[in-house]
């Protein structure tokens, strides 16, 4: 079965517009297969052009599963909802979400729970830049 396709929804639950931008771009770019465009928006700064940036862009590149599980998760946080909850953060420097894991139900018919957490990198006068952390 085919999954339906990313759509940027915008509605995460989160009062800051810079991070619901920030995730509706992730999944504009998880949408069209853009990889290198994702990682370079969705990593933290501090592994920009590193080893570990490489072996993640890498990783998604070698595993069609793990790239698209990625992307749909994005896109279950970027369209809000019942499943998706901002569990903690002040929303202006941090934010995680606690989300439903898409298509994925434990033997007992409960959904497997997830976490990602973003951050705001951005220094002081420079426009908001939320990634996710390590």
């Amino acid at each position: 079965m085919t999954p339906p396709p990313l759509v940027a929804r915008g509605a995460a639950p989160t009062t800051n517009a810079d991070l619901r931008a920030r995730l509706a771009e992730l999944v504009t770019l998880a949408a069209a297969n853009d990889i290198d465009g994702f990682v370079a928006k969705f990593i933290p700064r501090d592994l920009e052009g590193g080893d570990d940036e490489a072996h993640f862009r890498q990783s998604l590149k070698d595993d069609d599963a793990r790239w698209r599980l990625l992307g749909e998760e994005i896109a279950r946080v970027d369209a809000g909802g019942a499943n998706v909850k901002a569990i903690s953060g002040d929303h202006v420097t941090r934010c995680e979400f606690r989300f439903e894991m898409p298509g994925e139900i434990d033997r007992s018919g409960c959904a497997i729970d997830r976490e990602v957490e973003f951050m705001n990198y951005a220094a002081p006068g420079e426009d908001a830049d939320w990634r996710a952390t390590g």
